[in-house]
């Protein structure tokens, strides 16, 4: 598929172009369900990677009243601090209360500004959608506009910048983040077709299809004043993956790692 083609996944038949999967159960045909620790992401190979200006919508549950799941769309180029745009977390105050993030590289530094979602309940599915334009994104939930951000928008690839990647993750024994449809229409594009994904060969057993060639996102933890609608605060932990010298990610030292973390510590990082 080229950078930015319309795209639709409904998980009927394998994970589409979204390839790059750890530990995701698609056991229930048309949908996955990432648990504990898992990630599924498209490759970020390059800046013209994943896509760009148009709009994202992803129908899609979250369980649990901490942080853990994550709607991510990831830099291209797989490089962080960078462009990465969060279209769902949960906030770390015990209420459930979600939010979207726009984060950006400040000097080497991540930097970012997110929007805490009123009244959106968890434990339901909802349509999530990011509408991503020049110097302007908009989230919505159920096509109720939730979020706007117009400073730090970034470019996309065909205007000079760079696209981003489409991906979910959990990092949390505590939350369960469940996707069943995953849609994009370029800006000034044509919807997708309403088909099943085209299938990709899964491993034996496809709730735990491990091992990517290329790094993954970081596992991440805010720490933040107790409900505070929006906040400024600074990651814990490693900006990416790393592999071995293989090439190959150890996702089980990996997991071992974050559960050590958050059994010295509480919260859940790499």
């Amino acid at each position: 598929m080229a950078a930015n083609d319309a795209l639709h996944i409904t998980f009927d038949d394998g994970f589409g172009s979204i390839g790059n999967v750890w530990n995701v159960d698609a056991s229930v045909r048309g949908e996955v369900t990432l648990s504990g620790n898992s990630a599924m992401m498209e490759w970020a190979t390059g800046r013209d990677a994943g896509h760009g200006y148009g709009t994202y919508t992803v129908n899609a549950k979250a369980e649990g009243s901490q942080p853990g799941p994550g709607i991510i769309f990831w830099p291209g180029d797989n490089q962080w601090p960078g462009q990465e745009i969060d279209l769902l977390e949960i906030t770390p105050d015990g209420s459930g209360r979600q939010y979207g993030t726009v984060h950006w590289n400040d000097g080497g530094h991540d930097a970012y500004q997110a929007i805490v979602y009123d009244g959106v309940q968890g434990g339901t599915f909802h349509d999530y959608t990011m509408v991503w334009e020049a110097n302007r994104i908009t989230f919505k939930v159920d096509g109720v506009e939730k979020a706007v951000f117009t400073d730090n928008v970034p470019a996309d690839f065909a205007h000079g910048g760079m696209n981003n990647t489409i991906g979910f993750l959990n990092n949390n024994p505590n939350t369960s983040l469940t996707v069943r449809d995953v849609t994009f229409t370029p800006q000034g594009g044509t919807a997708p077709a309403q088909a099943a994904a085209p299938v990709v060969e899964q491993a034996p057993h496809a709730a735990a299809v491990v091992t990517a060639a290329e790094p993954a996102w970081d596992d991440h933890a805010y720490q933040a004043p107790e409900a505070q609608p929006a906040w400024e605060g600074e990651w814990q932990g490693d900006a990416r993956f790393q592999p071995g010298a293989d090439g190959v990610i150890d996702w089980d030292a990996l997991a071992a790692k974050v559960t050590a973390n958050y059994e010295a510590t509480g919260s859940w990082f790499v």
